[in-house]
C-alpha cells in the first residue's frame, strides 16, 4: 500500500467510526512537497474525502482542515474545481461553525473565487454565502478568522478579469467600473446584507436577540473601518438603500457616513481615538485598493481629494484638528488621549495636501504653528537632554509645508525654538527632515503640484540659512554630537543632520519680488537676513563646502572612525558595538558627500583636489585606519 492510499484508508477508517481519533503525525506528512507530487486526479481524490468527513468530525479537525489548505495550495487549483467537490461544499455552515481552523479552510475554499470577477460572481449569486462571510467577519471572536474573512471579502469585491485594462481606458471609461460588479451589487444593493453592516455595528442594537454585546460590537466597527478604508468609493460615500440608512440614523449617505458620524460612541475614548486613525488612514492618497485597482488620479483635484472634501463637508475634518489646536479647551481624557491622534490626523493632512493646507487653511496653518510655538518656547534645555522632547508636536512640525517655517510678520516660526544644545537625536531628526527638502518622489504620495513642490525647496534652503544665521555654533555643535559615540542616538541623528544638508533638495529663490510667492523672500532678501555681503549657496553640497559648514563638516568626515577599548562587545571593526555602527553611517555620508561633489566636478571641473582627499579617506574602510588619529571621544556636554 502506497502512502496516499494508506492516507485514505485512515480517512474511511475515522470516517466509518468517528470514536478513531485522527493520526495527526500521518495526516502532517503531507506537506507541501509532497502535495507537489500528487496528481491532480489523487489530489481530489483526498480533497473530495476530507470534505465529507470534516462535517462529521466531533473531535479537533484542524489536521484535515491543515491538509485541506495544503492540497489546494497551488494557483492551479480553481474554484471550479472547488464547485466539484462533493459532497458540495456547505459554505454557510463552514462559515459559521464555532471552530476556528473549518473556519479558516472555508475561507481558504472561498477565497478562489477572488482570482476571477466571473467566480466571484457566482458567490455574489449565492446570498446566503455573502451574508454568512460578513456575519463571520464582524461577529467571530477570533482575530485571525477576522482577518482572513477581511481579506477574502477584499479579494471578492476587487475580483477582475480585464488584466488588459490600461490607463487610457481608465480615463475614458471604456470597461466598466469595479463596483459595479455582481459582487459589489450584492453588499451595496441587497437589503439584507447592506443591513448586516449596520446591524452588527450599531450599538442602539446591543440586547436584541441574536445581536453582539457592546465590546463585541465596538471590535465589529473597528473592523468595519479598517474595511472601509481599504474600499472607499462612490458606493461607500453615497446613499444605496436609503430604508436601511434611516433605519440607523442616516438621512442623506451611506455606509460611511453612518460609520463617521452615527456609529461610535464618542465617550468612548478607545473608539475615539480609533476613529481618528481611521480619518487620517481615509485622506491618504491610495489608501483604497479599490481605488488604486485602477489609477484614479485625473478624477482628482490637485489639491484635494473626495475623502477630505467628505470629512470637511461633514465638519469632521475640522473636529479632528481641534483636539490639537485647542488642546487647551479639551477635557482631561479627550487632552491626554486624542491630542497626539489629532497631531497624527494633522501631519497626514499637511503632508498629503500641503497646497490645500496653505491656500484653504491659512487660519489652521496660523495656530498650528502658534501651537506648536507655545510648546516649544516653554521647553526647557533639561527636558530636551533627557529625551522629553514633545514628539508629537515635532511630528506636525515635520510635517509641514516648508513656506510656513519661514518667519513672517505676526507670526513667529517655531524651527527657531528648536535647539542643537543640548544634542537632541529628535531636535536633529525634524531639522535634517526640514532642511533636506522635499523628495521628487513626495509628488507621487500626496496631492502636491510641481510649484509646490519648487516652493517647498526654496523654503529649505532659506530655512536652512536662516536658522544657522541665529545659531552660530550650530556646526560645531553638530559635529561635537556625532563624535559622542556613547550616545549612540544622538550620534546617529547629527550624521543624519549631516546628511540631509549633502543630499539636500534646494531650489534658488526668485530673484525679484514680482516673482516670488506667498512666504518666500528673494535672493537679496535671504542674503540681507542672514547679514551676508553676497549670495547664499544655491545647493546642499555648496553649503558644506562653504563656511562655516567647510571648517567642521569636512575634517570631521575625513577624520579615522573613533572607538573606546572598553566598549563591550570590543570595538574596532565589531558591527555589534556602537563604535562600528556610527563610523558606518558615517562612512555612508562620505560616500554620498564624493558623489554629490562629482557632480558638481563633471559640470564646473572644481574639488579635484577635495575628492581626491575623500578617496583616499574611503579607501581607508569604515573605521578609517587608525583610531588614535582624530582624538579621544569627547563627552556630550548637557
Amino acid at each position: 500500500m502506497n502512502f496516499l492510499q494508506t492516507v485514505l484508508a485512515h480517512l474511511s477508517e475515522v470516517s466509518a467510526d468517528l470514536s478513531v481519533r485522527l493520526d495527526e503525525r500521518l495526516l502532517d506528512k503531507v506537506d507541501g512537497q509532497v502535495s507537489e507530487q500528487l496528481s491532480e486526479s489523487d489530489r481530489d481524490a483526498l480533497i473530495h474525502q476530507l470534505a465529507d468527513l470534516v462535517p462529521k468530525l466531533q473531535q479537533d479537525a484542524s489536521p484535515a482542515t491543515r491538509l485541506i489548505e495544503i492540497l489546494i495550495r497551488p494557483s492551479s487549483y480553481k474554484f471550479s474545481r472547488v464547485q466539484d467537490i462533493k459532497p458540495p461544499v456547505d459554505f454557510q455552515a463552514g462559515l459559521l461553525a464555532p471552530s476556528s481552523s473549518i473556519n479558516l479552510v472555508t475561507l481558504s475554499l472561498l477565497e478562489k473565487a477572488a482570482l476571477k470577477r466571473s467566480d466571484a460572481g457566482i458567490v455574489a449569486g449565492q446570498p446566503d454565502i455573502v451574508s454568512s462571510l460578513v456575519r463571520s467577519w464582524l461577529s467571530t471572536p477570533d482575530t485571525a478568522v477576522a482577518q482572513k474573512a477581511h481579506h477574502v471579502l477584499l479579494g471578492l469585491l476587487t475580483a477582475t478579469d480585464d488584466d488588459h485594462v490600461t490607463e487610457t481606458m481608465v480615463q475614458q471609461n471604456h470597461y466598466e467600473p469595479f463596483y459595479q460588479s455582481l459582487m459589489w451589487r450584492r453588499i451595496f444593493k441587497d437589503k439584507d446584507v447592506y443591513g448586516l453592516l449596520f446591524s452588527l455595528c450599531d450599538l442602539a442594537t446591543v440586547g436584541q436577540q441574536g445581536q453582539l454585546n457592546r465590546r463585541e460590537k465596538t471590535i465589529a466597527q473597528a473592523r468595519l473601518l479598517d474595511w472601509l478604508v481599504r474600499v472607499d468609493c462612490p458606493p461607500v460615500r453615497t446613499s444605496q438603500i436609503p430604508e436601511v440608512e434611516m433605519k440607523y440614523g442616516v438621512k442623506d449617505g451611506g455606509i460611511l457616513d453612518f460609520a463617521t458620524t452615527n456609529m461610535v460612541d464618542r465617550e468612548d475614548v478607545l473608539m475615539h481615538m480609533t476613529l481618528i486613525d481611521f480619518f487620517a488612514e481615509l485622506i491618504k492618497p491610495d489608501h483604497s485598493m479599490a481605488q488604486s485597482q485602477y489609477s484614479s488620479s485625473s478624477f482628482q483635484s490637485p489639491q484635494s481629494s473626495h475623502s477630505l472634501d467628505f470629512l470637511i463637508h461633514r465638519g469632521l475634518h475640522s473636529r479632528s484638528l481641534s483636539y490639537f489646536l485647542e488642546a487647551g479647551r479639551q477635557s482631561g481624557l479627550d487632552a491626554t488621549y486624542l491630542y497626539g491622534r489629532s497631531a497624527n490626523y494633522l501631519s497626514v493632512y499637511s503632508t498629503c495636501y500641503p497646497d490645500h493646507f496653505l491656500a484653504a487653511s491659512p487660519s489652521v496653518a496660523d495656530a498650528t504653528v502658534r501651537r506648536i510655538s507655545d510648546v516649544l518656547s516653554t521647553m526647557s534645555a533639561g527636558r530636551w537632554a533627557q529625551g522629553q522632547a514633545p514628539i508629537h508636536d515635532l511630528h506636525v512640525l515635520a510635517s509641514l509645508p516648508r513656506p510656513v517655517h519661514l518667519p513672517r510678520a505676526g507670526v513667529a516660526s517655531p524651527i527657531f525654538d528648536i535647539p542643537v544644545v543640548p544634542a537632541s537625536p529628535d531636535a536633529f531628526k525634524v531639522l535634517a527632515t526640514i532642511f533636506n527638502g522635499p523628495r521628487p518622489e513626495d509628488r507621487m504620495h500626496s496631492h502636491r503640484t510641481q510649484d509646490g513642490l519648487v516652493s517647498e525647496a526654496r523654503a529649505a534652503r532659506a530655512i536652512y540659512f536662516l536658522y544657522l544665521s541665529q545659531k552660530h555654533s550650530f556646526w560645531n555643535s553638530v559635529i561635537k554630537a556625532a563624535e559622542t559615540i556613547a550616545l549612540k542616538e544622538v550620534a546617529l541623528a547629527a550624521i543624519g543632520l549631516i546628511d540631509s544638508i549633502i543630499t539636500a533638495h534646494w531650489e534658488p529663490l526668485p530673484r525679484s519680488s514680482s516673482q516670488s510667492t506667498a512666504f518666500l523672500p528673494t535672493e537679496s532678501e535671504l542674503a540681507d537676513r542672514c547679514n551676508s555681503a553676497k549670495l547664499l549657496p544655491p545647493s546642499g553640497i555648496l553649503a558644506i563646502l562653504a563656511q562655516p559648514a567647510l571648517g567642521a563638516v569636512l575634517p570631521y568626515l575625513i577624520r579615522p572612525g573613533q572607538t573606546f577599548s572598553n566598549l563591550v562587545g570590543g570595538g574596532r571593526g565589531d558591527v555589534e558595538s556602537a563604535a562600528y555602527v556610527v563610523a558606518a553611517a558615517k562612512y555612508d555620508t562620505i560616500i554620498r558627500l564624493r558623489d554629490k561633489m562629482k557632480e558638481i566636478q563633471q559640470d564646473t571641473g572644481e574639488f579635484g583636489d577635495a575628492i581626491a582627499t575623500v578617496n583616499k579617506r574611503l579607501a581607508l574602510g569604515v573605521m578609517g585606519g587608525n583610531s588614535e588619529i582624530g582624538g579621544r571621544i569627547q563627552s556630550l556636554e548637557l
